[in-house]
């Protein structure tokens, strides 16, 4: 009996592992840059701290979080998003004593959904997220800081930001009532799904990709009339920072994102290259979440990008190879190569050998894994206490000492 992963899972390995430690390099570099400090938390939580923040009536709750209760008769729930979780741990750590706090996670989340391209059970996710500060100047940094993680990783991919404003929590209400009543006229033009959702959580019919309910959306009362003038200014204020700073949008008013908690800004970056999974990173306000958790009553704004669809975008060319690789001829040349590999490692430059005394493997090998040097070592190599290294970027090879390898290799 052999056994694969799970259904909704994968193994992380080759060229996608190194794909995705790129990502988490880029993704520090970034935090660093933008002062961001990186947080890590359990996989699994009290299933009560996602019930309420996420909505009861919300899909991750009702069908998708995995759920389960331990031997002492408690719930727990494996995390299926972070900003929850991060939160959690700042209130938790009184990280909150010092505003503005500025965390950001990268970890695994599990949502048992419908597995498709794009979409798993077990996915890795990247959040940001900045806690206690109203100033839309806080939303437009976490913009910006995505659109250059995008702009580095994936530059042909073509993603757009779409933007909205949600308002603030009388707007949601009144404007949650108004979607209500329209639904209700139109209850027999709607999917099974959104049928269901009319009376708990009419925002999230908007969300719907279902065909159906497509024609019934597009004639649904918009948001933006809704907007309070504190409400409208704040909304303003965002669109003409992100005109300061360069950063091209759309105005998309069905965007509301998938969780209960947001208000005012939410936006997402897509892109047309991965289907009807094409948000990489959605995010916003959530000015109430931090209260709702048991901290105190401060505002928030975060984003999350999923890594696995950076992943299947980031082109292989991106991931550069600087493994310096060993073509040793001849098991009595062992110890010279050893002087070599010890030197190296010394050094930090990354090693390889496929344990082959064969000239033509060992290159076949390096091309495979596309290497940037090769050391060989030859008879005549070992006998003048010599290496010979070539670039297999340009052809190029030199006989050199140890010494002398070093510096090359450092300034190549």
């Amino acid at each position: 009996m052999s056994f694969k992963p799970t259904r909704g899972t994968h193994d992380l390995f080759g060229k996608n592992k190194d794909k995705h430690n790129a990502i988490i390099k880029k993704v520090s570099s970034l935090a660093e840059i933008f002062s961001f400090k990186e947080i890590e938390t359990p996989v699994f939580e009290t299933t009560e701290l996602f019930a309420k923040p996420l909505g009861e009536f919300s899909d991750v709750v009702l069908k998708e979080m995995y759920s389960f209760v331990d031997k002492n008769e408690d719930s727990l729930t494996l995390r299926p998003e972070y900003t929850t979780p991060m939160i959690r741990a700042a209130i938790s750590n009184n990280l909150l004593n010092n505003l503005p706090c500025k965390l950001f996670g990268i970890g695994p989340m599990f949502r048992r959904e419908r597995p498709q391209k794009g979409r798993y059970r077990q996915f890795n996710q990247i959040n940001f997220e900045n806690l206690g500060t109203e100033d839309i100047f806080a939303d437009v940094e976490l913009i910006i800081l995505a659109h250059k993680l995008l702009e580095d990783l994936i530059p042909n991919a073509k993603c757009m930001l779409y933007i909205n404003s949600l308002g603030d929590k009388s707007t949601l209400d009144n404007y949650k009532k108004e979607l209500t009543n329209f639904f209700i006229n139109f209850k027999n033009d709607l999917s099974i799904s959104s049928k269901q959702k009319i009376e708990t959580n009419p925002l999230r019919i908007l969300d719907s990709k279902d065909k159906l309910d497509q024609s019934v959306i597009e004639s649904a009362p918009l948001i933006i009339n809704f907007l309070s003038k504190e409400a409208l200014k704040k909304y303003d204020e965002l669109k003409n920072l992100l005109n300061n700073f360069n950063i091209k949008f759309e105005e998309k008013n069905s965007l509301v994102r998938g969780l209960d908690y947001y208000c005012h800004t939410v936006f997402e970056f897509k892109t047309e290259s991965l289907g009807s999974q094409d948000t990489i990173i959605g995010g916003g306000r959530y000015d109430g979440l931090i209260k709702i958790l048991g901290g105190k009553d401060i505002p928030g704004v975060g984003w999350a990008g999923g890594v696995e669809r950076i992943i299947m975008l980031m082109a292989d060319s991106l991931i550069k190879n600087e493994t310096i690789h060993f073509a040793i001829l001849n098991e009595s040349y062992k110890s010279h190569a050893l002087l070599a590999l010890k030197a190296l490692t010394d050094n930090k430059f990354l090693t390889y050998w496929n344990y082959k005394y064969n000239l033509k493997k060992s290159l076949a090998k390096s091309n495979e894994l596309k290497a940037s040097h090769i050391i060989i070592i030859g008879e005549e190599e070992y006998k003048n206490k010599k290496y010979t290294i070539k670039n297999l970027n340009d052809g190029k090879q030199k006989s050199l000492n140890l010494n002398e390898i070093i510096t090359y290799l450092k300034h190549d």
